[in-house]
């Protein structure tokens, strides 16, 4: 299998051995791929259903055995006992926040960023990666400005310490409507953006049709987010299809923490991602 991750893939490595080591962990040695479970909501929507219970989440999807967990840095302070297991989860901490109201759930306000953890700081708490986002289409150039700076410096400190990055790239800016946020025209141009700025492994939205092309030609390992709550056998089929094109895995939250037996689907995607 390549350092990086995907098998039979030729592209930029990790630069540093403990990148190798620690991007290793994420990616399973056979198929090459990655089932991310992302957890890492709450800090920007508050006490949101599916995260109510966060210690017994935690325990039902380690037991789940997915390849990674993205969490944020708290989760890995909080909950350390559950997670400090041999052969777990790899665990990504997501280090910063989109600002969208001062009140949880209420409309969407502005555009702020903030960046809430540094990467010296996941590092300390365990953190085998790390997580930052680079929205798009924002009305503030000045913003998305910002956000490329920011990122190209926890990408910066992140090669000194030798921890991955995962820059998830998304349709979020307040100009770009909610239905364009798959728009199979745009997405290869934001996710080739975030592996010029250094990305380990880009995060972002699936599109289909454009997704062989744009895995071929990206150096880094690209998985697909899941977005808003779906039917769960629509997005087995979307991952099957997304896998199908190239994709190096998936990073779902809401769809697997939000269904009915998140280790279930947790098992689903993993025999799906990694063809068993």
């Amino acid at each position: 299998m390549a350092a990086n991750g995907r098998a039979g893939y030729v592209g930029r490595q990790p630069s540093t051995p403990g990148k190798v080591i620690r991007q290793g962990r994420l990616f399973d040695r056979r198929s090459g791929r990655s089932v991310i479970v992302a957890i890492d909501h709450a800090l920007d929507h508050g006490m949101i259903q599916g995260l109510e219970d966060m210690e017994r989440l935690l325990t039902s999807l380690v037991a789940a055995e997915p390849d990674g967990l993205l969490v944020r840095p708290a989760t890995l302070k909080q909950y350390a006992s559950l997670l400090a297991r041999r052969g777990g989860p790899a665990l990504i901490a997501a280090l910063d926040s989109r600002m969208t109201a001062s009140v949880p759930g209420g409309e969407v306000m502005g555009e702020e960023h903030v960046l809430a953890t540094q990467v010296e700081e996941a590092l300390a708490l365990g953190a085998d990666a790390v997580k930052v986002l680079l929205i798009f289409g924002r009305k503030d150039l000045h913003v998305h400005a910002m956000n490329l700076h920011r990122v190209a410096r926890v990408i910066a400190e992140a090669e000194k310490l030798g921890v991955p990055v995962m820059v998830e790239t998304v349709l979020w800016g307040l100009s770009i409507p909610k239905e364009r946020r798959h728009d199979p025209g745009l997405i290869p141009h934001i996710c080739r953006i975030g592996a010029e700025l250094g990305a380990d492994i880009v995060k972002a939205p699936y599109a289909p049709g454009v997704y062989r092309e744009l895995t071929a030609r990206l150096p880094v390992p690209v998985v697909i987010l899941g977005g808003d709550v779906t039917g769960e056998e629509a997005m087995y089929e979307t991952v099957a299809q997304a896998v199908a094109e190239g994709a190096a895995g998936v990073a779902i939250g809401r769809n697997v923490f939000q269904a009915e037996s998140p280790a279930r689907v947790t098992a689903r995607l993993l025999e799906i991602v990694h063809g068993a």
